[in-house]
């Protein structure tokens, strides 16, 4: 098989792209709230739960510290959150909204309930339903293997 056909029937080739179309997409239609699409799960997560601490955002949102302390420096700047020590260990940071963020964020539609129609156009729910499984698996094969062991 040619090396650029092999490259195109390669999963994680298919799976970069449809999260590079999701983040484009999902940009374009955040842009006129002032919002990127990881700027967006970082409010929505703490929208979800008041007086998270960043650790355990960066630990479900599974980014490195300094990229998600560059968005949550962004989100002050623009007046969405705030950063505040934890009041029985000041080495942990809580994040909340401030009061102008939870009306901001109030006004800004859920961009995967306006995107995902169009994403999941011609595609069945038993189809989506494989599909998940199969990368659920693909997770499970990749956190099980020796070069996660490596890492640590």
């Amino acid at each position: 098989m040619d090396p650029t056909q092999e490259f195109h029937h390669n999963l994680g080739h298919w799976i970069k792209r449809v999260d590079h179309a999701i983040t484009l997409r999902t940009n374009a239609f955040l842009r006129p709230h002032g919002l990127a699409r990881s700027q967006w799960e970082v409010l929505f997560r703490i929208a979800a739960t008041e007086g998270v601490t960043q650790k355990s955002l960066q630990s479900a949102m599974q980014v490195e510290s300094g990229t998600l302390t560059g968005i949550v420096d962004t989100l002050i700047k623009k007046g969405w959150i705030t950063r505040t020590a934890h009041p029985q260990d000041r080495r942990v940071n809580l994040l909340q909204l401030t009061i102008e963020g939870r009306q901001r964020w109030r006004a800004v539609p859920n961009p995967i309930t306006e995107l995902r129609p169009r994403m999941m156009q011609g595609i069945s729910a038993a189809d989506e339903a494989w599909a998940i499984h199969i990368l659920q698996q693909a997770v499970r094969n990749l956190d099980t293997s020796p070069a996660k062991e490596d890492e640590s």
